[in-house]
């Protein structure tokens, strides 16, 4: 594959006119005059176009995009008690799959390529995904309410580990969910199967509170004190954090996936991503899942943390539109171990943007960044993932069928 005369990002400004040979899964070669020498031989015209590397949603609950608009403004524990779990009660696997497939469209035109996500019915997920041609860090999701989930969550890793696109991990959902035990077992399963865990941690102020007055400790400080904090962990918010916390967080080695839009739409709180950064703890973005977001949007969190924290600092000078990019990208590949970029030998995950819209005018080679951050609101023209080509032109095929299909399992959802 030869994506041709397209633009890519050299030290945060454009370089012009550049080949992209694609080889397989990987990027065979850069630069001027580049030949494809692969087998396929398909050509991508890049003109007009920026070509990025994929894009990472460090968090969310990607099937839930079948719950989108159905509870809104509310805080996140009546949220959940009251509206998302009781329905989740309903939820087969026919559901997930068709709430994965809907996600993973939206996704794929928001030029993300990878996701990372604890959920029901994984092995759905993980089929739906694979059909679609993201990649994917899948877990089942662990309550002590549930005791199936964790038996199930070691067959999962068994079936699925060593696959090209899914990467299996374990998802104990949170210290107010999940017994001592259940946090062990969680812990020992990912040091056996070396894999990341993935936590929901320190959300809201109200959890925070409960679970020092029961436990005296933080739950950072509490999940330390159980050895479980390592750079093994994805920790999904993170908002209400100690000075302490925050040197244990970093120290460890924590991977912060922070979800801006989720967490202001439930008014759970602002980050203190400043004093994460300062401390130099590793910083990714998710959306959280479509019911609390409501979309699944990269280009909008970078935005909307950039502004926020600003805002909530009153410094117009913290984390530049370059720094926010890097938690979608360079930071992201960091915390899951991806070997991603536009350079030689890296996978071929990327995705091309059209540079002719509204929203990149006036352009120069100096002010893309600040563009891709502040000001896209769409134009991902093509999205390739392994080396393989998922949306094309804009077209993704099969996505009609798709929606309806979504529809219709919604409504169905509804009525049991």
């Amino acid at each position: 594959m030869l994506i041709k005369d397209v633009s890519i990002l050299e030290d945060g400004r454009l370089r012009r006119d550049v080949n992209i040979a694609i080889d397989g899964s990987r990027i065979a070669v850069i630069g001027p005059g580049v030949a494809d020498e692969s087998s396929d031989g398909e050509l991508i015209d890049g003109s007009g176009k920026l070509a990025i590397p994929g894009l990472v949603n460090a968090h969310t609950h990607l099937a839930m995009t079948l719950f989108r608009g159905y509870a809104d403004d509310m805080e996140l524990l009546p949220w959940l008690s009251e509206k998302i779990w009781p329905l989740e009660a309903k939820l087969t696997a026919e559901d997930v799959r068709w709430g994965v497939k809907l996600g993973c469209l939206e996704m794929i035109r928001s030029g993300i390529t990878c996701y990372n996500d604890m959920y029901y019915f994984m092995d759905e997920t993980a089929r739906a995904t694979k059909e679609m041609g993201l990649r994917a860090f899948l877990c089942e999701v662990l309550f002590d309410m549930r005791p199936d989930q964790i038996e199930r969550a070691e067959p999962f890793i068994r079936r699925w580990k060593g696959d090209d696109l899914i990467v299996p991990a374990v998802g104990p959902h949170a210290v107010y969910t999940c017994s001592e035990e259940t946090l062990s077992r969680a812990l020992d399963l990912a040091e056996e199967h070396d894999v990341i865990l993935h936590i929901h941690l320190s959300e809201t102020r109200s959890e925070v509170e409960s679970f020092e007055k029961n436990c005296n400790k933080s739950p950072v400080a509490y999940l330390d004190s159980l050895g479980f904090l390592s750079g093994r962990v994805v920790a999904a918010h993170c908002v209400w954090l100690s000075p302490k916390d925050i040197s244990i967080i970093a120290e460890r080695g924590v991977n912060v996936a922070h979800c801006s839009i989720s967490n202001h739409k439930l008014a759970s709180g602002i980050a203190p991503l400043d004093r994460l950064a300062s401390a130099g703890a590793n910083i990714c973005l998710g959306t959280d899942g479509a019911s609390s977001n409501n979309s699944l949007n990269i280009f909008q969190e970078m935005k909307t943390t950039a502004i926020a924290q600003k805002c909530a600092h009153s410094r117009p000078d913290l984390f530049s539109a370059g720094e926010v990019w890097k938690m979608a990208t360079e930071n992201a590949y960091a915390a899951f171990g991806l070997d991603l970029g536009i350079r030689t030998g890296a996978l071929a995950d990327l995705a091309l943007i059209d540079l002719q819209k509204p929203w990149f005018f006036p352009l120069t080679d100096g002010n893309i960044l600040s563009h891709l951050v502040y000001s896209a609101q769409g134009g991902v023209d093509t999205t390739i993932v392994d080396g393989k080509v998922l949306m094309k032109g804009g077209v993704i095929p099969g996505e009609e069928a798709i929606l309806e299909r979504a529809q219709e399992q919604f409504l169905d959802l509804l009525t049991r």
